[in-house]
């Protein structure tokens, strides 16, 4: 009897299928030229039931069913995570198999979610042609766009504004992140500074954790900028922004990221925001990176004018769809 596919829900992922989706998503990056799912959504698909507890995705498998019945014997076809951190509007990744493609198998995991959750928007990692092909024969849009920005850091066209001398407002400090001290107070400014941002802003000491056992974490690279003249009881300076830079061991030394720039509500309008960008890219530069990245939203004109100052030019770009009656 021959196999068929279904698709199958689950809070989480037990080892063997988190390493079967792991895989799948390698195997598609190395097809595509683009990672298809998110750094957030490959930590939660590595995490444990116990871990997992408090987690609000799902995780769907599109499996070709063993004609045998056993469920462990199911080839992992296609992977869909579900983001129902907003629950009335869910954020969903989905990919297949590069050697599975172009046989209704992409069709199937997006109906699935469309059927389940019809107001899900929906990220193509790339804007790949075959991702557009496929939402758009669902009458999907693109309602949202998010660009990669980069500037190189060495050569022709590199040099920062005012070279290596950062202007720091007046009151003002950096220092490198400590692990073990410094995570509640800057959970607490990231909420505030992202509090309107769909995803950074809902950070958890948990998501913080996973990334602090990451390769790629440094914490000398995690730059605080702290007020002087605000000090608590317990004689710790106010965070007053910061800027968390990356660089990934996987992906060579030559590229680092902007991985988060943030500013307290409170330090707005003082320039502290182009200050710990430069602060963070100074950093890069020392540690032998070449070319600098970052992600802004495609509506955010006030931040992508202030990149473009800053030398970023668009690299590549993620775009967003769903139903067509959804608003941008």
């Amino acid at each position: 009897m021959p196999g068929h596919t279904v698709v199958e829900e689950l809070n989480s992922l037990p080892p063997q299928r988190a390493g079967d989706v792991l895989a799948l998503a390698v195997r598609a990056a190395q097809h595509d030229g683009v990672k298809p799912l998110s750094e957030q959504t490959v930590l939660e698909a590595r995490r444990t039931a116990q871990e997992d507890s408090t987690s609000t995705s799902v995780h769907l498998l599109l499996l070709d069913v063993d004609p045998t019945g056993d469920p462990l014997a199911a080839t992992v076809l296609g992977y869909g995570h579900v983001d129902l951190g907003d629950p009335d509007i869910p954020s969903v990744e989905i990919v297949i198999d590069p050697a599975r493609r172009r046989r209704g198998l992409g069709g199937q995991l997006l109906d699935h979610v469309l059927e389940r959750w019809p107001r899900a928007r929906l990220w193509s990692h790339g804007d790949l042609q075959d991702a557009r092909r496929l939402y758009s024969s669902r009458q999907l849009v693109v309602v949202r766009e998010l660009w990669q920005m980069s500037r190189p850091l060495v050569g022709e066209w590199s040099e920062l504004p005012k070279g290596d001398h950062v202007e720091l407002p007046q009151g003002i400090v950096v220092r490198p992140f400590i692990v073990g001290q410094d995570e509640q107070a800057w959970l607490a400014v990231n909420a505030r500074a992202f509090a309107h941002h769909a995803e950074q802003g809902r950070m958890t000491l948990t998501d913080l954790h996973e990334r602090e056992a990451e390769p790629w974490f440094d914490p000398h690279g995690f730059l605080l900028l702290e007020d002087v003249d605000e000090v608590d009881a317990d004689g710790r300076r106010r965070i007053a922004g910061f800027h968390w830079t990356k660089v990934d061991p996987s992906e060579g030394p030559a590229t680092g990221e902007v991985y988060v720039v943030g500013v307290d509500p409170d330090y707005q309008g003082r320039g502290l925001g182009v200050a710990a960008t430069l602060v963070g890219l100074r950093h890069l530069r020392n540690v032998g990176v070449h070319t600098a990245t970052l992600y802004v939203d495609g509506d955010n004109a006030p931040a992508i004018a202030t990149y473009h100052r800053l030398g970023f030019e668009r690299s590549a770009i993620d775009v967003m769809y769903a139903a067509g009656t959804e608003g941008s």
